[in-house]
């Protein structure tokens, strides 16, 4: 994985004149990433190694002839591959979310030499309250906005416009300036019409986190289930990051799955030889991983049950090396 990044920033190097140090930042900044992924793969070669080494000088022999079971031989490895677990959850959720925004944030200062816009145009939403706020502009720095349309659906078969040119963000609440109220009968008719100097409204988030939203893999999991609550108040489809969010847990448990299931499937190697451990172990980490992806995809796409796309391949697999697990300890 980091050579894969390498020929990609030797390019941003070489072609685009981006200085050495800005480039190993960012690479610094994707290890945390890296290192999530790559602790399941390490703890299934670890354990194959380890497994198909001590098979090879007898060690293994040894052990079971003087009378210590297979379960007290794997209890180490096991309680290890646990540590492993909880490891990589802390970095996916407190390294991998700032890591990954701040290397979003290096790509666009430095590598793509466009700084990150305080104001974004033309921002529509919708609130709990069954609002529509557009806002042509929002200035991040002192929270105010330009040029804003409030619709609001309070039981009238047309909504009621709001309109001003200005407005400044306190808190959760929203004060409007100088604009009009517009009413409407069932039939279209303007009804009711009024201007205002200022007017306050109650909002239950706050509208500048719209223009500048974090992707799931930017927020840690107490984001991400805030960010779900919010949209499921205003009707939108949180499927795909719901399956984000329970993947934010499940993805960390890979290296314990990964123990369970390559410690009885490592023990050929004291017949075979360490190539046929390690075969066994290159085909379990792809198919893993092929699961994973495509449950992904399916929870993503709301084909699956977020659970169900989230749990699947740790669950399916985690059966299969207990019951491999079980048979070595019991048979043994």
């Amino acid at each position: 994985m980091i050579v894969d990044l390498l020929f990609t920033f030797v390019d941003l190097i070489i072609n685009k004149g981006i200085p050495f140090p800005s480039v190993l930042l960012l690479m610094l900044y994707k290890l945390p990433y890296i290192m999530v992924m790559t602790f399941p793969v390490a703890t299934l070669f670890g354990i194959a190694m380890a497994m198909g080494r001590m098979g090879k000088d007898n060690e293994l022999s040894a052990l079971r002839t003087s009378g210590i079971s297979f379960g007290r031989i794997v209890f180490p490895i096991i309680i290890f591959s646990i540590i492993v677990s909880a490891i990589a959850f802390f970095t996916n959720e407190k390294l991998v979310p700032f890591a990954n925004q701040r290397s979003q944030e290096i790509i666009q200062e430095i590598v793509l030499k466009n700084p990150l816009p305080e104001i974004k145009e033309d921002v529509f939403f919708k609130d709990a309250y069954n609002r529509y706020f557009y806002v042509k502009k929002i200035n991040n720095q002192d929270k105010t906005l330009e040029n804003i349309m409030v619709y609001e659906l309070a039981g009238e078969i047309i909504p009621r416009v709001t309109t001003a040119k200005k407005a400044k963000i306190e808190g959760l609440k929203i004060t409007l300036y100088n604009g009009n109220i517009h009413k409407f009968d069932d039939e279209g008719r303007l009804s009711y019409e009024a201007s205002f100097e200022a007017i306050e409204m109650n909002l239950n988030e706050d509208p500048l986190t719209i223009s500048a939203q974090k992707t799931p893999e930017q927020m840690n999991s107490i984001e991400l289930i805030y960010k779900i609550n919010q949209l499921e108040k205003s009707g939108v489809s949180t499927n795909p990051l719901r399956t984000d969010y329970l993947m934010k847990f499940s993805v960390p448990l890979t290296s314990f799955i990964f123990a369970i299931i390559g410690l009885p499937l490592s023990l050929p190697t004291i017949k075979s030889g360490r190539t046929w451990g390690m075969m066994l172990t290159i085909v379990i980490m792809f198919t893993f991983y092929v699961f994973a992806s495509v449950f992904r995809s399916l929870g993503r796409g709301g084909i699956v049950d977020p659970i169900l796309a989230a749990w699947t391949p740790q669950f399916l697999f985690g059966i299969l090396g207990v019951v491999l697990l079980y048979r070595e300890v019991k048979f043994k």
